[in-house]
């Protein structure tokens, strides 16, 4: 897997990126040089923006392609997919491979951009981790190996923001996402290692299923040896009563063990919720808006970290509904954006027409804000038009 990662590497440098005067995005594509108007990262590079940050989401293997320029030429936040995942990088004892990683550090530094380390002790682990046969002392053992490694490489990195600590840890029922047998299906193994049950009474929650040991250990192995960074908890979906009721006792737990919770992501794969989403002040947007108030009291950052829409192929959801699901998100981001941080980061920069996962077949596409051919669509000018308003709106 190694030698395959290194070729598409090579492959990928061969056409050298020319380093940008003034840290100015490149923009020499020939799709991206078609967009009129300024883009996302110069609406809001001025001070007035200061506590907004506008991202995507790629991986290596877009390097110097289309998709790359746009990238750099709309985005000054980004996150890459799964190159700095635990399965990228330490996939097994003594094997490591930081060359894709450290390639994008450089990128960002190139193109004056800040990244997200989407680095969390997660689902997305090796398939070392998943095997059934793993101990709790073999599984505590990569952990650490894993998030040590990471927090110290890239602890001065200045242009290094944030470190995803842990990643989709609960359900939408409220309870922990655990192991599966084998190692096809989606799952999370590290609960394997056990659970603190000594719980105070002031979360209630917690002591009635206690909180698993690898998310201790992460944020305590985090916190030591990436002190520079701001630690983020991610967690899809949370939109049920019962899931934000679990991560607010969890990130309150942490602080009350004396660990940093300097960010909240919500991933926001919007699915079934569609509809819901695409009203304006409906009560998924009250509830979303009550989270990142529930956070900035806390003085915590609130980022929606992997922003897309699912849409099931036997449906064809209008257009002008799309474009309000964005801008409705964007549009509560923004009505925060004064009392603290918020992010926005677009996990697919283009639709996805065949999106399929080890649980979702080939019957879903994941919309974003450019068509597949990488044409802004509906959605990315109600954005773009939502921060022109708020540029004019600046005392």
């Amino acid at each position: 897997m190694i030698l395959l990662r290194t070729f598409l590497f090579f492959i990928a440098g061969i056409i050298t990126l020319t380093s940008c005067s003034s840290g100015d995005p490149q923009t020499s594509g020939a799709n991206t040089s078609k967009l009129q108007g300024p883009a996302l990262r110069e609406i809001i590079a001025d001070k007035h923006f200061d506590n907004l940050y506008i991202g995507a989401t790629t991986g290596f293997s877009d390097w110097d392609t289309d998709i790359d320029d746009l990238l750099n030429r709309e985005f000054s936040y980004i996150t890459p997919n799964n190159d700095f995942k635990q399965s990228r990088i330490h996939p097994t004892f003594g094997e490591w491979d930081w060359q894709v990683a450290d390639e994008w550090v450089a990128r960002a530094k190139r193109n004056n951009q800040v990244v997200r380390l989407h680095a969390p002790i997660s689902p997305q682990s090796s398939k070392w981790v998943r095997r059934d046969n793993r101990t709790p002392a073999e599984l505590e053992k990569m952990l650490v190996e894993f998030m040590t490694a990471i927090s110290k490489r890239y602890n001065d990195e200045e242009h290094v923001v944030w470190l995803d600590v842990v990643n989709e840890t609960i359900t939408e029922e409220g309870t922990w996402f655990g192991p599966k047998p084998g190692v096809k299906e989606w799952e999370n193994p590290w609960p394997i290692m056990g659970f603190e049950t000594d719980i105070p009474e002031q979360f209630p929650l917690l002591q009635k299923q206690g909180v698993p040991l690898y998310i201790i250990k992460a944020f305590e192995v985090a916190q030591q040896h990436a002190p520079n960074k701001k630690l983020l908890l991610n967690q899809h979906r949370m939109t049920t009563p019962e899931s934000i009721a679990l991560v607010k006792e969890l990130v309150l737990y942490l602080r009350f063990r004396g660990l940093r919770v300097d960010a909240l992501g919500w991933q926001a794969h919007i699915k079934k919720e569609f509809a819901d989403f695409a009203k304006a002040n409906s009560k998924a947007l009250q509830t979303l808006d009550g989270l990142i108030k529930w956070s900035h009291s806390l003085n915590i950052e609130f980022h929606v970290t992997e922003k897309n829409i699912h849409q099931p192929k036997n449906k064809i959801y209008d257009q002008q509904d799309i474009a309000a699901v964005y801008s409705n998100i964007m549009q509560t981001l923004l009505q925060n954006r004064k009392t603290g941080v918020v992010g926005w980061n677009l996990w697919n920069i283009k639709d996805d027409p065949d999106f399929s996962t080890r649980s979702i077949s080939r019957n879903t596409k994941r919309l974003s804000l450019f068509d597949v051919n990488l044409k802004a669509n509906m959605s990315y000018e109600s954005i773009r038009q939502l921060l022109l308003d708020e540029a004019k709106s600046k005392p």
